[in-house]
């Protein structure tokens, strides 16, 4: 019976002990003041940047074809020289005498393979007048995104260049019939006077794409999940309240969600991973 009474006595001191200790870890846990940053819950419409590629291509090009089949005597102008329409490409020496032939259009000198010496027909271009002053760009878009884009409205436009500045392409055309493989093309064209975008590079359309109307938007950084349950931790006073989210749409910086917030509230951004529900913070002021 004393050994019974003693065991007993040391299990009631353990469980008092192991109290004491629990209440004295939630006190500390409590009292623990943690720094945190912070960021603001604003509303409005959630933009993305939606990307898509095709490659440039001239606005106009247009061949250069002989009147008389003959040898070339005289070549005026080399690949990469810029012309006017009516300036002199090369003199033939012909039956008919010697002709010669002119620039058809405004644009550089492009595809000339012909030689002084060389013979020339009626049958194939002896250089092509490449308009680049203006760039196309086609591409390839699935049905469920034709609704981004709408003739007549203007998208940016880059090939990638740091240094190069994004263009503003207009959408001239979008196909109601899919191709063999069953995207829409999409036509855009833009000014490449001043830019000098070389034909045939890759490029990059960017368009913006209003994924939620009229949503609260917090900072991407203060979401937290856990145990299958996404929340932030709004502060008040100086302390963190723990409140339940729903997440609409998210981009790296910021998230649509829906829950128990209002515009304006701050949210706890950095040193969230240690809070719980009533947690003592102190806001880090800014520099």
């Amino acid at each position: 019976m004393k050994r019974l009474l003693f065991l007993l006595m040391i299990v009631i001191i353990t469980l008092v002990a192991c109290s004491q200790n629990d209440n004295e870890e939630q006190e500390e846990e409590t009292e623990r003041v943690t720094p945190v940053e912070t960021g603001e819950v604003t509303k409005g419409d959630l933009v993305m940047d939606r990307v898509f590629y095709g490659r440039t291509s001239p606005n106009q090009s247009t061949p250069v074809i002989p009147s008389v089949a003959g040898e070339i005597d005289e070549l005026e102008l080399a690949n990469g020289d810029e012309v006017e329409e009516g300036d002199d490409i090369a003199k033939i020496a012909s039956p008919q005498g010697t002709i010669t032939v002119e620039a058809p259009a405004d644009g550089v000198i492009t595809q000339l393979t012909a030689k002084e010496g060389s013979m020339v027909s009626t049958q194939d271009p002896l250089a092509v007048v490449t308009d680049l002053t203006s760039l196309n760009v086609q591409l390839q878009i699935a049905d469920t995104q034709l609704n981004l884009f709408e003739e007549g409205n203007e998208v940016s436009v880059t090939t990638g260049n740091e240094d190069e500045e994004a263009q503003q392409a207009t959408i001239d055309y979008v196909s109601d019939v899919s191709n063999d493989s069953g995207l829409f093309p999409v036509d855009l064209s833009f000014d490449n006077e001043s830019a000098n975008i070389k034909a045939g590079v890759v490029a990059k359309a960017i368009i913006k794409d209003t994924v939620v109307q009229d949503a609260l938007q917090v900072p991407t950084a203060a979401l937290v999940e856990q145990d299958q349950e996404t929340f932030v931790y709004v502060v008040d006073g100086d302390t963190a309240r723990k409140v339940a989210v729903t997440v609409q749409a998210t981009q790296s910086q910021s998230t649509a969600v829906e829950g128990e917030l209002s515009e304006g509230d701050q949210l706890v951004t950095s040193g969230q991973l240690t809070l719980v529900d009533g947690s003592k913070i102190k806001v880090a002021e800014e520099d």
